[in-house]
């Protein structure tokens, strides 16, 4: 239906950027297995002290361990180990009817990176879809680096007839902020919705 706005001259003429938070982002979301690689190879390859070592297990204990919703919150907002991360993610996950209301509410005004970051990577892989919602609330939103990647969220997660005020908020982002790489978010969700709609 949206396919012409999506053409093979808008991304010539609209490259992404190689190196840029959206696209490690959007990579990590695409291929989940290289998060896990990496954090094997550190492991094995004795990349880390033994103190480092320690520390990432006390730390794995106490995520495996916690039942408290709230607790598991406040860790969302903590500097966790690379190699934990994806576990704090899939607590979080386990009590997510409780928890991503709470992420949703905060991230509007958040300009944390650790939680933003875990939020993002929450409500991509959430079972309720959020999209609607984020759509709904993107205006109340503080921080233009949230609301490229909510962006980059709808990408997954959103319906076809999202591609118009995608192509809208990729240009908007790329007037307002020049400088800055925010509207790699909105155009790597392009990529993924003509991925996921028109097989490209």
């Amino acid at each position: 239906m949206y396919k012409k706005l999506m053409s093979k001259k808008f991304f010539e003429d609209n490259p992404y950027m190689e190196n840029s938070v959206q696209r490690f982002i959007y990579s990590t979301l695409l291929y989940e297995e290289l998060e896990d690689l990496a954090n094997e190879i550190t492991i094995k390859q004795g990349l880390l002290s033994d103190e480092r070592l320690e520390h990432i297990t006390r730390e794995k204990e106490l995520i495996q361990s916690e039942q408290n919703p709230e607790e598991i919150f406040q860790l969302l907002r903590k500097k966790t180990e690379m190699i934990n991360r994806r576990l704090l993610v899939k607590k979080a996950l386990a009590f997510e009817e409780v928890i991503l209301p709470m992420v949703v509410d905060k991230l509007m005004r958040s300009y944390h990176d650790i939680f933003i970051e875990n939020s993002i990577e929450l409500l991509a892989k959430s079972n309720k879809n959020y999209s609607s919602l984020l759509m709904e609330k993107y205006t109340e939103i503080r921080s233009p680096y949230v609301q490229s990647l909510v962006c980059l969220i709808l990408g997954f997660r959103g319906e076809e007839k999202i591609i118009p005020w995608m192509v809208d908020r990729f240009y908007e982002m790329k007037k307002l902020y020049p400088d800055e790489s925010y509207d790699q978010g909105p155009l790597l969700a392009l990529h993924e919705l003509n991925s996921r709609f028109y097989g490209k």
